[in-house]
């Protein structure tokens, strides 16, 4: 782990290096990308020249070129052979500034014996770009870009998500489309399948991304044959940059308020390590080498004494909580640089890097609650108390030379968590309410790393396009020593009393200690190959490619609760005993306490995944309007799960996966687009571990299954769109999924949460998605720079119960009713000042089904607003941008939907809420300068 970790500090060397020769301003540029009109793809090899002088580049081969020039106004020209020559004028460049022109060719007619050219204003080629762009996508996407990422308010790249339609987050982190859960996602970095990063479910954590150091995000929502297959809801894919359009030196500093947090009291617990400040753990907290050592034989057996004596080298961390004072305010600060250089032949080295760290304090009020059909369980109140730290970086290297594009793109992100919780309240017996009081404390440490090796290539007279990458990513947990501690008031009593059971007994509720450990690698290449070729005079692409995936996981988990060698024993806190006192060598000599194995929840498990895959895939143009993508993906996996004192687990299939998309263009401004396609969803390996684990935030206890199977789904969209103009679209979709065997995470009673699958399901729903610019009211230049946007999702989805069940359809877990995102947004052309304004909304959800004596557990809807304004200052190298989140900060709230009603929303005096809670209001202030910006 360390050579990991030591990523962020080597690129750090490497680029302050780099850096020195990105100080010296120097001329302006015109950067951008030229494409085909009619296939949207890159034109590698056009000349492009500023009339009147010698100055001139060629595109590389993605399309992309960077033409340098002094401060001026230009007209410049896009040659290439086969194409109507374009000449575009008003191209203004300002010193050490880049101006952005993307530019679409168009094939040149046979009957031309000479030159044409097209002549076009900088303004109209930009919007014509634009629509290229939008209009020759293969198959059913969304997505956004850097340039509304930074207008929104949003700190990581799961609030980014939730802007997408059809789109929602679940936890802040999880991403659910078109109301599947997260487990229906497949999420790829730079092309490179992420592993899960989550312990427990199938999810990739987007949290952990901060969302500066992101290019665009797109989330393809049909299938086609070069993505990967295990998806049903949505492919994500993220892509950071590589070559900046201009030399940048940005430092960013930021700080912010939040109702909840800050200047309220904060409480902490021991132990404090020493590197806790930059987010690593310092091995301070491992599990103590006597216990490691006896557990290697048959610890159960081993003598009263021995076990007591081990118990005593664990530390006696164990607090009610220190108060530190106020919670601070949060601190951020982020140092990125990136730059480009032509080379001898006008070949292209860029770089771009970035290094972020931040350091916060978060206080959470919750207020849980259970209750059956029949009785009142518990009711409790919870302070939880944060200090979070997040390191993160992304270096990316690029070389253009010729017809070929190397990257090397690696991003590494940790993120650190010490957590306190303080819980009061009363659990029930006969409706009797017994006062308990409980401490949880735990460090979480996460990391992701991943670094891809990509290729793109043009090779031959033929034009055979190639592209390639090699990538690793690593994905772990560290919780070392989390500490539960529960406490109950007996009647009469005016004190707090510890009962420890028998080591026959131990209960990790009462008083346990655990330790868990995840490190999951992940291997993969790809590889595809297009050749173009002609067919009834329009232009046609065969492709083909391979995919191998190869995925380990290690998980370890010990389990412990402390117990008594003599019997039942009771230890009050009176007399002046408080609990940290209560693990001190002489009380545990006292009440000869030792630590017991917790055998279901103490079990480790080993696991590995290898995937083997290959497409064949036609890409026609039957004629000017109609464009078809089919073809068929071919996947072998193969799972094994080797789980303490269980059998090994074994499961493979081979699936033949088909997938159409065919698009046919209305006009110039407006497609439609059928989609039918068949994909997978592969049961993760915590899923099928039979290990259980306790969740102290929520009381449920997780437990795998390892009778799952993998579930197959159908899938038919068709949609209409249309771009009345630059950045507006109007669409509107429909889709239809049916689902073999889909896997959810299920309440099967007694606090027990599982995985299982149901025979089948449905999900069938309609997108609406507008954005608009607001100059058809007035002509004023306020209209013109208001953008008005909205998107909105109504989904319908069934599931077939097994035999057994009451015999009614229930949605999808995960699965929202409707979805609904909405903003206004202000920014002039010269990007000078902004405001934005944000809203959204998610119908209630199913977040736990309900099987046996379980019952169906639900999210309901809140409405989130969040605004932003941002102003340049000191000539437009500095920023100051407020962002206000969460601004009416409605409680996060769950319920258990009884029976004796038909209705999934919430009923007031019928349903009841188990979990709420108030994440508070956040203000985040911050300022960004460019050290390389010319004054």
């Amino acid at each position: 782990m360390q050579r990991i970790y030591s990523v962020p500090f080597f690129t750090l060397i490497v680029i302050c290096l780099l850096s020195l020769s990105a100080l010296a301003t120097g001329p302006g540029k015109v950067t951008g990308k030229v494409t085909d009109k009619k296939t949207g793809e890159a034109i590698p090899g056009v000349t492009i020249i500023v009339q009147g002088t010698s100055q001139g580049t060629v595109t590389d081969v993605e399309g992309r070129y960077a033409l340098a020039v002094t401060s001026g106004t230009y007209t410049i020209d896009f040659k290439y052979m086969g194409y109507q020559t374009k000449s575009i004028s008003e191209v203004k460049v300002n010193d050490n500034h880049a101006a952005s022109l993307d530019v679409i060719l168009e094939v040149a007619a046979s009957k031309d014996l000479k030159e044409v050219v097209i002549k076009g204003s900088y303004k109209q080629e930009t919007i014509n770009a634009l629509y290229a762009a939008q209009k020759n996508n293969a198959v059913v996407s969304d997505g956004i870009s850097a340039d509304l990422i930074r207008k929104s308010p949003d700190k990581n790249t799961g609030e980014v998500l939730k802007r997408v339609s059809g789109t929602s987050i679940q936890d802040n982190k999880f991403v659910v489309v078109r109301g599947l859960s997260e487990r229906y996602n497949t999420t790829l970095m730079n092309n490179a399948v992420m592993p899960s990063t989550e312990p427990d479910k199938k999810a990739f954590s987007f949290d952990i991304i901060p969302s500066n150091l992101i290019d665009n995000i797109t989330i393809f929502k049909t299938a086609s044959p070069d993505l990967p297959a295990d998806f049903a809801g949505g492919a994500v894919k993220v892509s950071t940059k590589d070559f900046p359009d201009q030399a940048f030196l940005d430092l960013q500093l930021s700080t912010g308020y939040n109702t909840q947090t800050t200047f309220k009291d904060f409480y902490t617990t021991p132990p404090k390590g020493k590197t806790d400040w930059l987010g690593f753990d310092d091995g301070s907290r491992k599990l103590p080498d006597a216990y490691k050592n006896a557990a290697k034989g048959n610890y159960s057996l081993l003598p009263d004494a021995d076990k007591i004596a081990i118990a005593k080298q664990f530390p006696n961390s164990y607090s009610s909580g220190d108060l530190q004072g106020k919670s601070r305010p949060p601190f951020g600060v982020q140092l990125a640089n990136g730059n480009s250089w032509h080379t001898k032949g006008n070949n292209r080295f860029g770089y771009i890097f970035s290094l972020n760290y931040s350091n916060s304090l978060r206080r959470i009020y919750r207020e849980r609650s259970e209750q059956n059909v029949t009785e009142h369980l518990f009711d409790y109140k919870d302070y939880s108390y944060t200090q979070a730290n997040n390191l993160g970086a992304v270096l990316n290297l690029a070389y253009n030379f010729g017809n070929n594009k190397i990257a090397f793109k690696n991003f590494f992100n940790n993120d650190f968590n010490n957590i306190f919780t303080n819980r009061a309240g009363l659990q029930y017996d006969n409706n009797a309410g017994q006062p308990r009081i409980s401490y949880n404390a735990e460090m979480t440490q996460n990391s992701l790393y991943n670094s891809t090796v990509e290729g793109t290539h043009v090779l031959g007279n033929r034009k055979w396009n190639v592209d390639w990458n090699i990538a690793y990513g690593r994905a772990a947990r560290n919780q070392p020593d989390q500490r539960i501690l529960s406490f109950k008031q007996y009647a009469g009593d005016n004190f707090y009393t510890l009962t420890l059971s028998n080591e026959n007994n131990p209960n990790i509720r009462e008083a346990g200690r655990v330790y868990t450990k995840l490190t999951e690698n992940i291997y993969s290449a790809n590889l595809n190959i297009a050749l173009p070729f002609e067919l009834f005079g329009q232009s046609q692409k065969f492709k083909f490619g391979g995919t191998k995936v190869y995925r380990s996981r290690d998980f370890s988990a010990v389990a412990l609760g402390y117990a008594s060698a003599v019997s039942n024993t009771n230890i009050a806190l009176d007399k002046g005993l408080t609990v940290d006192q209560i693990f001190t060598n002489e009380n545990i000599d006292r009440y000869k306490i030792l630590l017991a194995k917790i055998d279901l929840n103490n079990k480790d498990y080993k696991g590995t995944g290898d995937l083997t895959g290959g497409y064949l895939m036609l890409d026609n143009k039957l004629a000017d309007a109609l464009r078809l993508v089919w073809g068929a993906r071919v996947e072998s996996y193969t799972q094994e799960l080797t789980t303490a004192g269980e059998p090994k687990q074994h499961y493979s299939n081979v699936d033949v996966l088909p997938s159409l998309n065919a698009t046919y263009a209305l006009n110039e401004q407006s497609n439609l687009r059928f989609s039918y396609s068949q994909t997978v969803n592969r049961p993760e390996f915590r899923e099928l571990a039979m290990f259980r684990y306790y969740d102290f935030d929520n009381e449920y206890l997780i437990e795998g299954n390892k009778n799952l199977q993998r579930a197959l789904a159908n899938n038919l969209d068709l949609r209409w769109e249309m771009f009345p103009g630059a950045g507006e679209i109007l669409s509107a979709s429909v889709f239809y999924k049916h689902f073999k065997n889909p896997i959810e995470q299920t309440n099967d009673g007694n606090s027990i949460l599982s995985y299982n699958n149901a025979p089948s399901a449905t999900d069938i729903g309609a997108e609406l998605e507008f954005r608009k610019r607001l100059n058809f009211i007035s002509s004023s230049s306020i209209f013109d720079n208001l953008v008005f946007y909205a998107n909105a999702a109504y989904i319908n989805s069934n599931v077939d119960l097994p035999a057994g069940s009451d015999g009614k359809k229930t949605p999808l877990q995960g699965q929202s009713p409707y979805l609904i995102n909405g903003g206004l947004t202000y920014a002039p052309a010269d990007n000078d000042f902004s405001l934005n304004l944000l809203y959204n909304r998610i119908g209630q959800r199913l977040r736990f089904r309900g099987t046996a004596d379980g019952l169906d557990t639900y999210e309901r809807p809140r409405d989130i607003i969040d605004f932003q304004i941002s102003k340049k200052v000191f000539h437009k190298a500095g920023e100051f941008r407020l962002n206000i989140s969460d601004i009416l900060a409605q409680p996060i709230a769950w319920y258990y939907k009884f029976p004796g009603s038909d209705k999934t929303a919430y009923q007031a005096g019928h349903d009841y809420i188990v979990n709420s809670v108030k994440p508070g209001t956040t203000f985040t202030l911050s300022f960004r300068y460019n050290f390389l910006s010319k004054k």
